[in-house]
């Protein structure tokens, strides 16, 4: 019989777990990158949606109570709506709370705005609230630490770790 050289059990066995390691680490990096791209994908819709409120709700005053200008449904009008039900169970805001103008914008509301860059996944409204110009989002978006946020101010300040 000739010499045979190769590799030995524990030379295949150190190479499959280099290998292990390595698929893990970019499996990682990909998940990561992934969660980054749509935390900042959020973010730039929600502050593109922020916009368009900050700039109706400057054509809009208390004082007229002329709502014409304000775009989307009323969220009194929409409270019997399961997504939205299942949000305001959240309590994140009052939604009667005196001087306060929430409104529910669906796609076709966003593309009226022209906002077409703006797509909502079937289901998901963003309410928004004119006088503050807050903006929500009923599907919230799931962070790392496990919880889900909601609010334009909470998401902007998320930051995927590395």
């Amino acid at each position: 019989m000739k010499n045979q050289k190769g590799l030995g059990l524990i030379g295949t066995i150190f190479l499959v777990i280099i290998i292990a390691i390595v698929v893990f680490a970019v499996v990682y990096f990909l998940r990561l990158q992934t969660e980054k791209e749509a935390l900042e994908d959020l973010k730039t819709d929600m502050l593109l949606v922020q916009a368009k409120v900050k700039t109706i709700a400057g054509d809009y005053t208390l004082e007229d109570e002329d709502t014409k200008v304000l775009q989307g449904t009323k969220l009194s009008e929409m409270e019997d709506q399961e997504e939205i039900k299942e949000f305001l169970e959240k309590e994140l805001f009052d939604p009667e709370e005196k001087g306060k103008q929430y409104y529910v914008l669906n796609q076709e509301d966003l593309n009226n705005l022209e906002l077409t860059q703006v797509q909502l996944e079937e289901g998901t409204f963003y309410i928004v609230e004119y006088t503050q110009a807050q903006v929500y989002i009923t599907k919230g978006f799931e962070y790392v630490d496990g919880n889900t946020y909601y609010e334009i101010k909470e998401i902007e300040n998320l930051e995927v770790e590395e």
